[in-house]
């Protein structure tokens, strides 16, 4: 309010002093320019006088050929022809007899006009006099030259005009800080009102509406402090709806299941949630039934309530309970999963022992088969062991029980250990090791399980004549073991998923090569329980390349 009241002030004296200013430049300006004009009009009669009484007047043109930056002369003949310019070259300017100063001058005597001059480029005042011989006297003189008493003026307007300025902002701001300063001063407790006679009633009422609106505040803070800190601090999401399906409020524990990340208050639920079993709910709910329902989202589950909230018999409004259910949901998933593989895993080598032994025992094998069917039981059995014994080391890592001891020993060393104990292959697989020399503190006999479980996977899926070569590098605080083949590679597709456990990208190969599908998923658990972590580098058809880094 301050500044309006200032800015009306100051904007009414500029405008005065413009108005001011404008009218005073207006009248010196036409005060000049009637001079100069009268001045002009004075020396072409004097001319004129001149020339008429001399026998040729040739001494008053030569006076002004040596003054002819005073004013520009020009003789005329009766036919137009221009007899002597003292500016121009006069047998080059045209004919002057349309001229409306030259006729002028012949029809009465005298003639004037304001005109651009061709010849000067300029804006120029003209003033012609008929001679006693016939001739016509013109003297002219640009505008620009009339102004020079304007110009002259135009500085001395231009600072009064400032100083007005600034003497008017001075004082408009005195007056506006003048009349503010009593509605600066209103006590509005009621203690001290003696202000403006107008503003008291005001005054009374407005202080009388904030004693309530304080208290009113007060009461609100306190009950919105309570339901705040019991929403802020709920795990589960709870969301409230009026009964016009309106959300008057939306805990953070809400956007984690419906996602979004914004604030519904105010927003129908129908915009908030589009599923359709979400939206039955709801209107059953309106209906006066409770319901519930469990649903998922992407690898989140919730499990949600909905009860109605009843006044006088009637449904006045909605609470919505969300329960996040995920790792209820996720553990059941991994059993039913973990429960399904590992039978089909068992039932395998377990229905080929079975179906040999029931062979062998009914004497339906012939003597020399005999123990080629042995030699088939037995494989079948170690395989059957194999399996048994990756399960219980991921159930080790599963209840943490894996072995915790740490020893220090050379790295290269033990992978040299593992690389030679490494039985020949019928694929001429070549197994090369590089990197340097260093001590690690580990769990020597899980990084030996993770290298062979990573050679083993290197040789079984590589090429003829391939090579599988195991690269031990160290850094700054980590170090890093990196397995690579030229195998026959990952599609892109089965990346994410190849860690886990009884993962199989082509499962009649993995029946061949007598792969159980979790030696990867082992690997994962070793880095893992060293607080390292596994990284994988594969392209179908060239190779594949994991790198397991660890922290030292």
């Amino acid at each position: 309010m301050k500044n309006r009241i200032f800015f009306n002030f100051l904007g009414l004296i500029l405008l005065c002093v413009l108005l001011t200013s404008v009218s005073v430049s207006l009248l010196a300006h036409n005060v000049g320019k009637r001079q100069e004009i009268a001045a002009i009009r004075d020396r072409a009669v004097l001319a004129a006088d001149l020339l008429n009484s001399s026998a040729d007047g040739s001494d008053y043109v030569d006076y002004y050929n040596h003054r002819a930056e005073t004013a520009r002369i020009t003789i005329i003949a009766p036919d137009g022809t221009v007899l002597l310019d003292n500016k121009a070259d006069a047998s080059l300017m045209e004919n002057h007899a349309g001229r409306e100063e030259f006729i002028q001058a012949t029809e009465s005597g005298s003639g004037e006009i304001t005109r651009f001059s061709e010849t000067l480029r300029e804006e120029t005042y003209y003033y012609a006099v008929l001679l006693d011989n016939g001739n016509v006297l013109r003297v002219s003189k640009n505008t620009g030259k009339i102004n020079t008493v304007f110009d002259a003026v135009m500085p001395g307007i231009a600072a009064v005009a400032v100083l007005i300025l600034i003497l008017a902002a001075m004082l408009a701001r005195r007056l506006a800080k003048n009349i503010l300063a009593p509605l600066n001063w209103i006590d509005f407790t009621g203690e001290n009102i003696a202000a403006y006679d107008e503003l008291v009633p005001y005054m009374k009422k407005i202080d009388r509406q904030k004693r309530e609106i304080n208290a009113q505040i007060t009461a609100l803070e306190e009950k919105a402090g309570t339901i705040e800190a019991i929403m802020t601090n709920m795990r589960e999401g709870v969301l409230l709806l009026d009964r016009n399906q309106m959300i008057l409020m939306a805990n953070k524990s809400v956007s984690e299941f419906i996602g979004g990340g914004i604030d519904y208050t105010g927003k129908s639920i129908l915009e908030a949630v589009r599923a359709v079993d979400f939206t039955e709910c709801v209107k059953k709910a309106f209906s006066g039934e409770r319901c519930s329902l469990t649903t998922i989202t992407g690898r989140r589950a919730a499990e949600i309530f909905f009860s109605p909230v009843k006044s006088c018999g009637k449904v006045d409004g909605l609470i919505i309970l969300f329960f996040d259910v995920t790792e209820k949901y996720e553990s059941e998933k991994q059993r039913r999963e973990f429960s399904a593989n590992v039978s089909h895993e068992l039932k395998t080598p377990l229905t080929s022992i079975s179906g040999l032994s029931e062979l062998l025992e009914n004497n339906m094998v012939k003597a020399e088969d005999v123990s080629g069917f042995g030699a088939k039981i037995s494989k079948q059995a170690k395989r059957l062991i194999n399996i048994i014994n990756d399960i219980i080391k991921l159930s080790e890592f599963d209840e943490a029980k894996a072995d915790k001891e740490k020893e220090i020993f050379e790295l290269y060393a033990l992978a040299e250990s593992v690389i030679n104990a490494f039985p020949a292959n019928s694929k001429g697989v070549k197994i090369n090791l590089s990197g340097s020399r260093f001590d690690v503190s580990a769990n020597r006999l899980m990084l030996d399980e993770l290298l062979v479980n990573l050679i083993d996977n290197g040789v079984k899926y590589n090429k003829d004549g391939g090579t599988v070569t195991v690269s031990l590098l160290r850094g700054y605080g980590f170090y890093k073991i990196i397995v690579e083949d030229t195998g026959i590679g990952i599609p892109r597709e089965h990346h994410n998923r190849i860690f886990e456990r009884f993962y199989r990208i082509d499962k009649s190969r993995c029946k061949k090569t007598g792969g159980t599908g979790l030696g990867l998923s082992i690997v994962k658990h070793i880095a893992e329980h060293h607080g390292g972590r596994v990284e994988l580098v594969s392209t179908e058809g060239e190779g594949t390349s994991v790198s397991c880094l660890f922290t030292i």
